[in-house]
C-alpha cells in the first residue's frame, strides 16, 4: 500500500485529483490512501508531529503561507526519499525547485495521459528502489522502512518476526519466500531457510556465523555459506570500495 498527499489551496484541485489517482491505482489493483491538505504548514504538521510516510506528494507551487518550495525544503530535512510531483500553473519556478529534488511537473490542468505517464515512473522508481516493507495484520496495513530492518525470520513457516533498530520487533502472517521478494537483493542475503539480514547491520563474518551490530549471532546454513560470503563481498565492494 501507498500513502499519497496532496497538498493545494484549491479544493477542487485537490478533489480532481485524488479521483483520478483513486481511479488510477485501483486499475492497477494496488492499494492506497491519501490524505489532503489546504497549505503546506498542515502538510508539514502531519509529517513531523504524526510521524506519516508518504511515498508520493503532490505539490502545488503557488499557495498561501509557506509556498510548494519553502514547503518543499522543510519536508526534504525530514523525508529525502519520497517522490515530490509538483501540480502547478506556473513553470517559473523550475529552476528554483531544482534544490528540493522534484521527480516531476505537471501543468494545470493535467492531462490524463501526463498523469498516467508520472505515476507508471513513479511507481517504478518505488519498486526498484524498495525503500518500504509492506504487510498486513487483519485488515489493517503498515509498512516499514527498509533500512531500518537489521534481521527477519520465519517462525513456524506461517509468521514473520522483524526485529529494527530501534529495538523494537514486529511480527505478522507471512511467508519468508514472498518477503524475500520485496527486498532489495543488494543490501539483504537469506543466511539460511528462515532468516533474511541486512547486511548493513553485519558487525563480523565468519565461517558459518553473522554477528550483527547488536551482537546477536545469525547461523549460515552450510549450504548458504560460499553464496553468503560472495553477495557480501560484493556487497561491501559496492559500498566502501574494499
Amino acid at each position: 500500500m501507498y500513502r499519497i498527499a496532496i497538498c493545494d489551496n484549491e479544493t477542487s484541485q485537490v478533489n480532481n485529483l485524488e479521483s483520478r489517482l483513486s481511479k488510477y491505482f485501483s486499475d492497477a489493483d494496488i492499494q492506497i490512501e491519501i490524505d489532503s491538505y489546504g497549505k503546506g504548514e498542515r502538510l508539514i504538521k502531519a509529517i513531523l508531529n504524526q510521524s506519516i510516510e508518504y511515498q508520493i506528494i503532490f505539490l502545488d507551487i503557488e499557495m498561501q503561507g509557506l509556498n510548494g518550495i519553502e514547503t518543499a525544503r522543510i519536508l526534504r530535512k525530514v523525508d529525502k526519499d519520497f517522490i515530490l510531483i509538483y501540480v502547478t500553473s506556473y513553470e517559473q519556478y523550475t529552476l528554483e525547485s531544482f534544490e528540493v529534488s522534484p521527480f516531476r511537473y505537471l501543468i494545470k490542468p493535467v492531462a490524463d495521459e501526463k498523469l498516467r505517464d508520472v505515476l507508471k515512473s513513479a511507481i517504478v522508481d518505488i519498486t526498484e528502489k524498495r525503500n518500504y516493507l509492506f504487510y498486513n495484520v487483519g485488515s489493517s496495513h503498515f509498512q516499514i522502512r527498509t533500512d531500518e530492518i537489521l534481521v527477519l525470520y520465519s517462525e513456524f513457516g506461517r509468521k514473520i518476526h522483524v526485529e529494527l533498530n530501534n529495538k523494537e520487533d514486529v511480527s505478522f502472517y507471512g511467508k519468508i519466500s514472498l518477503i524475500e521478494e520485496q527486498l532489495p537483493a543488494s543490501i539483504f542475503v537469506k543466511v539460511n531457510s528462515g532468516t533474511i539480514v541486512n547486511m548493513h547491520y553485519i558487525a563480523a563474518f565468519s565461517q558459518g556465523v553473522i554477528t550483527l551490530i547488536n551482537g546477536e549471532n545469525v547461523s549460515i546454513s552450510r549450504s548458504r555459506r560460499k553464496t553468503v560470503r560472495f553477495l557480501y563481498n560484493q556487497f561491501i565492494e559496492r559500498n566502501f570500495g574494499i
